[in-house]
């Protein structure tokens, strides 16, 4: 993959994780006047929805500055980025651990997500501290991006009444990072296993979380989220 490959590979995946995003959240956020939507949300899922839109509209700004060349406001809105990924965490885990606490979801059921989100966030870490080595950064970008598609792509899947099919929901999760794989082996002739951190990660949760969150230190370390996440703000 060529330089100005790579740039059109990485543009298109700023579009489409603005229309997944959309897509997915649309009904119930983005365009919730619009649906049928009983009750307003919480003021919790507010924050959530509007510190994780402003990181994937960062995503898509970066991506688009990046191949025009602008490399000052690039770096510029890097360490603005910083601040929304701080902010993400506490957003982020918040509303998944709080239906434990309510009642409202199973440890296991809100515990594949929080290990989701933990993935992300460290690949996002990563992803800052590499910034500076282009190949590696942006790979973990990308990683990072694909462990926060699974909300958004679930409730893509009602639409298309495929919402029991892991095929569509984990494949499409991570095409972005196996299409990547496949650019990166036919540039270089060999296997850039860096781009399958989140595919390894997408599916390691998925079929071993369960024996994590199901257990007695599972359930332990839930009780310590819920009691730095949710109790001091009751």
């Amino acid at each position: 993959m060529g330089s100005k490959a790579e740039h059109n590979f990485f543009t298109a995946t700023a579009i489409w994780y603005l229309l997944t995003v959309f897509w997915g959240f649309a009904p119930s956020f983005y365009l919730s006047k619009y649906f049928e939507n009983p009750d307003p949300l919480p003021i919790h899922l507010v924050i959530h929805g509007i510190i994780f839109t402003i990181w994937v509209l960062l995503y898509a700004v970066q991506v688009f500055l990046i191949r025009y060349k602008n490399f000052r406001v690039h770096r510029s809105l890097g360490i603005f980025g910083l601040f929304i990924l701080i902010l993400m965490i506490p957003t982020g885990i918040f509303p998944s651990i709080y239906k434990v606490y309510a009642g409202t979801t199973t440890i296991d059921g809100a515990g594949h997500n929080v290990l989701r989100l933990f993935s992300g966030y460290i690949l996002f870490s990563f992803a800052f501290f590499y910034r500076k080595k282009v190949f590696l950064h942006k790979r973990l970008m990308l990683g990072g991006m694909v462990m926060l598609m699974s909300a958004a792509i679930f409730r893509m899947s009602f639409d298309l009444n495929m919402q029991t099919s892991q095929l569509f929901n984990k494949g499409l999760q991570v095409l972005p990072a196996i299409t990547l794989f496949v650019f990166d082996l036919v540039r270089y002739k060999k296997a850039v296993f860096i781009d399958l951190i989140s595919v390894i990660a997408v599916f390691g949760i998925f079929y071993f979380a369960d024996y994590f969150w199901l257990s007695n230190f599972g359930e332990a370390f839930m009780n310590v989220l819920i009691s730095i996440f949710i109790t001091p703000f009751l």
